[in-house]
């Protein structure tokens, strides 16, 4: 009777363990692309993916996300080339702290026109290497951008829910609209220069989102 027991303790506690480590955290994160026509002028237009900007308009980007986690913006410009657009590391002492805060002031876009990528990936663990990747990629001379470039890529590729069969049904979860936009640091509701606009839902640890304006 006591091996009994112990055989099913032992089998309890080993698929408890397994249900534990297995059990992938939910992760989101708040966003608003914001544009006007000019500097000065109002109010803004809340932009979303596939949506066009202009020349000469200005751009803003605001994120509110999790301080226990990391957060990396990268841009894609029209002419193909990348850059750290912003990073954020995860502070262990936030208590899950939520963060809002303006990742890019107003900007003019100038050109060339074409498409503008924009990818937000925000993770329950380390981005150090995707952004020592990309700092790589921005130093390395002429010659070897080519080769870093597929690194980069394929890094990229690898928090892209829709590039892998088994994250794929993500996709739908992406880029989900708030009514009426969320102001923080005590504005009203509307969409104000700091307004959330959209919230980005994840599993398994990272919430990614891709988002392309098409530049006239």
């Amino acid at each position: 009777m006591k091996k009994i027991l112990v055989l099913i303790m032992s089998m309890y506690f080993i698929f408890s363990h397994e249900g534990h480590t297995h059990k992938d955290p939910s992760i989101s994160f708040k966003y608003g692309l914001l544009s006007k026509p000019s500097y000065e002028s109002g109010p803004n237009e809340i932009l979303s993916d596939s949506s066009i900007i202009n020349t000469g308009d200005f751009l803003r980007i605001n994120v509110g996300y999790s301080a226990n986690t990391d957060l990396c913006i990268i841009y894609k410009g029209a002419n193909g080339e990348y850059m750290l657009l912003d990073s954020k590391e995860s502070s262990s002492a936030s208590n899950d702290k939520t963060i809002y805060y303006t990742a890019l002031h107003p900007t003019e876009m100038g050109p060339p026109t074409g498409v503008e990528t924009f990818y937000f990936i925000n993770s329950t663990s380390t981005l150090s290497d995707l952004i020592k990747l990309i700092g790589r990629y921005e130093s390395v001379p002429p010659k070897g951008k080519k080769k870093v470039l597929a690194k980069l890529e394929d890094k990229i590729n690898f928090y892209d829910p829709s590039t892998q069969s088994d994250l794929g049904s993500l996709s739908t979860k992406l880029d989900k609209p708030i009514a009426g936009g969320v102001a923080f640091r005590g504005e009203d509701n509307g969409v104000k220069d700091l307004s959330l606009t959209h919230q980005c839902v994840g599993e398994h640890g990272v919430a990614f989102k891709k988002i392309i304006l098409i530049h006239q």
